[in-house]
């Protein structure tokens, strides 16, 4: 159960691990609470069975057709992931009296600080499932640490990614991405990815774009992604005087492309868990320059296959790219060390047995 099939990096991550599945002892379906989004018809060409409870937020017919679902299917175990799926239709499957009940925790939700009502209301309910899924280290503190839940009740399970299907590009590879993505084929490419919202950090991207170009006007910046920012971040850029240097693509069904096409990676974020857009960059061999916050400090080890920088510091952003740019080999070591990193610790296969392990924990409880 999620919250939609709209793009995202918990959409992702629940693909891939539903593909993954060992289907001679697990039959997966997934629900989305509303509507019909990009990734409905990538489920339903793996076999997934889909199921969306309402056509949008409001009215919020997801509640009763979550109960006739639950009915109906007869499911030996309910997996909850996002916010709203599991402040909405959890505590529904709590009070139904389910007995085996995942919840998978991506991020440290700034929300939940902001809003205590909703801290106590996920507490509450996290209380009555089976075990709770936390993507990173940082996420499993703040359950046990805020949300008082139980040690042995968290388990912490990082995402991960298809390290055959994400692959460092050969030369033929690059130029089909470039062409593909409408990027010149010459110029170093800095791409930022995920959904158009405060979280991501994109204004500061620009902001650290616009200094880099100054001194490095061969290289452009990419933008991939949708959300309800988009409109302030094209204003931005014509403010800023960047028009035809900073590419918007919007959604990209062809992630392997989008990556292939890049040269590298800048991730400001403010918060994150395990983020997909960073574990798919670094199986594609490329050198990431990211905010050292929660699981992305986890994951990276600052100047071995990543660069990490403090959260919301421009100027150090902006000296770690123009460290990769002034020094080719760093960027070549960074990235074929972050794959080592995804192949050793990241790699989506490993991982989804990891849950299947905890789903057969769960079933030999009731």
């Amino acid at each position: 159960m999620i919250d939609s099939f709209d793009l995202g990096g918990a959409q992702t991550f629940l693909l891939e691990f539903t593909r993954n599945l060992d289907r001679s002892r697990f039959i997966a379906e997934v629900a989305a609470m509303h509507g019909h989004g990009v990734f409905e018809s990538a489920f339903q060409e793996a076999g997934i069975v889909t199921h969306s409870l309402s056509p949008g937020k409001w009215p919020p017919l997801y509640l009763p057709n979550f109960l006739e679902l639950m009915r109906r299917g007869k499911f030996d175990i309910l997996h909850f992931h996002l916010f709203g799926a599991n402040l909405c239709a959890k505590p529904l499957a709590i009070l139904a009296g389910h007995p085996a009940i995942i919840v998978h925790d991506q991020c440290n939700d700034a929300s939940r600080e902001e809003r205590r009502l909703l801290l106590a209301a996920d507490a509450l309910a996290n209380r009555g499932a089976s075990r709770v899924i936390a993507v990173s280290e940082s996420v499993r503190r703040y359950l046990l640490d805020r949300e008082g839940l139980d040690d042995e009740g968290v388990a912490m399970i990082p995402n991960g990614v298809d390290a055959t299907t994400f692959h460092p590009p050969g030369d033929e590879e690059r130029r089909a991405a470039r062409l593909k993505m409408g990027l010149p084929e010459g110029n170093f490419v800095i791409g930022g990815v995920g959904r158009l919202v405060a979280q991501k950090n994109f204004s500061l991207f620009l902001e650290v774009a616009a200094t880099v170009i100054k001194s490095h006007p061969e290289v452009n910046f990419l933008i991939a992604g949708s959300g309800p920012l988009e409109g302030e971040l094209h204003r931005q850029v014509q403010a800023l005087g960047l028009t035809g240097k900073v590419f918007f693509s919007g959604h990209v069904t062809d992630r392997l492309a989008l990556f292939h096409a890049l040269d590298a990676l800048l991730m400001p974020s403010i918060f994150e868990g395990t983020p997909m857009t960073l574990l798919e960059a670094m199986a594609s061999g490329l050198p990431v320059v990211a905010s050292s916050v929660d699981g992305i400090g986890e994951v990276c080890t600052h100047g071995v296959d990543a660069l990490l920088v403090r959260q919301g510091d421009g100027k150090g952003f902006l000296h770690a790219l123009q460290r990769i740019l002034d020094d080719d080999t760093l960027g070549k070591r960074l990235g074929a060390n972050a794959r080592q990193t995804i192949l050793a610790r990241y790699e989506i296969r490993m991982l989804t047995r990891k849950i299947e392990d905890l789903y057969t924990v769960v079933l030999q409880e009731y």
